[in-house]
């Protein structure tokens, strides 16, 4: 399974579930502590009214997302990235509002399954 071919479900609690294919389980933990990083340096961007910075990140992002199977980080990534473009600052604090709660919040599972077939 590749890892853009996770599923996103809503949990019980209302957070969101992804699968992740299991053999990139070693890489998750690194790769969600990065993004928590560079929404605090958009934010710190946005701040500074550095949209060309918070453009670059939230690009990056956007292919880092679907690479890893977090498809929602993409779409987020993507309203970002096209609000900062066009300096819409309250746009892009409340996307970041949502992807910082979404990372804060998301609950990831591994699929095993996904990996023996692999």
């Amino acid at each position: 399974m590749e890892p853009s071919q996770s599923a996103l479900e809503s949990g019980s609690q209302g957070r969101d579930i992804v699968y992740v294919d299991a053999s990139f389980a070693p890489l998750v933990p690194k790769f969600m502590t990065n993004r928590k990083k560079e929404v605090a340096t958009m934010r710190e961007a946005l701040a500074a009214q550095d949209f060309d910075r918070v453009r670059n990140i939230s690009h990056g992002m956007k292919g880092a997302g679907g690479s890893y199977g977090f498809d929602r980080i993409t779409e987020m990534a993507a309203v970002i990235e096209q609000a900062a473009k066009t300096g819409a600052h309250d746009t892009i604090d409340r996307e970041l509002n949502s992807l910082g709660s979404y990372l804060d919040h998301v609950e990831v599972i591994f699929d095993e399954e996904a990996s023996e077939v692999s």
